[in-house]
């Protein structure tokens, strides 16, 4: 899934057999370049239950996670998986910690002013 957009993005390969554990953030896209993989999570609380949805994607498939958690990435034939985090994640958390390591600005008071 080439693209021009400035988002991080990640393709990895996934052998036959192999399982991926990956936490996502809501709106996060998995597209199966190749391959066909099984989807599991990320996990809900139904009527006081814990319940993980199950999904397939095949080659040329995409899935938007829908909220943050765990996701179980299974392959039953080899093939590659792309991870495209959701835009703008990276400049709120820039944001965020910009703000909250900012000194705080002080204004001291200049006594050779205040004389006149």
């Amino acid at each position: 899934m080439p693209s021009d957009l400035d988002y991080p993005s990640i393709t990895m390969p996934l052998p036959a057999g192999q399982a991926l554990r990956l936490h996502v953030a809501a709106g996060t896209v998995l597209h199966a370049a190749a391959g066909d993989m099984a989807l599991a999570g990320p996990m809900q609380w139904l009527a006081g239950q814990c319940h993980v949805p199950l999904r397939r994607l095949r080659a040329g498939d995409t899935w938007i996670a829908p909220a943050r958690g765990w996701l179980t990435v299974s392959a039953s034939r080899s093939g590659a998986l792309s991870v495209t985090a959701p835009p703008g994640w990276l400049a709120r958390l820039r944001a965020r910690l910009a703000w909250r390591w900012q000194p705080a600005l002080l204004r001291i008071p200049d006594p050779a002013r205040q004389k006149r």
